[in-house]
């Protein structure tokens, strides 16, 4: 019985983060499932490209409303190639820190980073080929495993590994 009311739990947690991430609008729908890394430039990272991954909302209620326009268009090429710079400014950055940190979660965080990256562009790839479908599922795409990243091996890297060496968050 305890097996079977933990095995519930954690699909009605499952699904909870899922409704919190296909309804959420701005940050502070997310705040609550999402692990604070306690360095505040990562911290404001992790909030600005949430941000930027929630701007998927304005196409997929345009295509939703059949709203097909060059302008929308634009708009989702602007929001590719803002979700594209962002992502690869803040891992270089994450970079330079665990590299200071010297990191032994850096080799397996990089290949998080390279995956996530290679994920927007196929996306994109199909946006900018007319498949204007790719946004709907795109933005789970990107926030579930945006999320996950964080509370895991971001939150290990920088948080638990930096207390176990006695070297605290920044």
């Amino acid at each position: 019985m305890i097996a079977e009311t933990a095995g519930r739990n954690g699909e009605w947690e499952l699904a909870w983060k899922r409704w919190v991430l296909q309804s959420a609008r701005t940050w502070d729908d997310l705040a609550g499932i999402i692990q604070l890394i306690n360095i505040s430039e990562i911290d404001h990272d992790h909030m600005l490209f949430t941000q930027y991954a929630l701007d998927l909302n304005l196409i997929i209620y345009a295509l939703n409303n059949q709203e097909a326009s060059f302008e929308n268009l634009y708009k989702g090429d602007e929001i590719f190639q803002r979700l594209l710079d962002y992502a690869k400014i803040h891992f270089e950055h994450e970079e330079v820190i665990m590299e200071e940190m010297r990191s032994p979660l850096m080799e397996a965080h990089l290949e998080q980073h390279a995956i996530f990256m290679k994920m927007i562009v196929d996306h994109y790839k199909e946006f900018k080929q007319g498949r204007l479908h790719v946004v709907s599922g795109l933005k789970l795409s990107i926030l579930d495993w945006w999320v996950n990243h964080i509370n895991g091996i971001d939150y290990d890297t920088f948080v638990v590994r930096n207390s176990l060496s006695g070297k605290g968050a920044q």
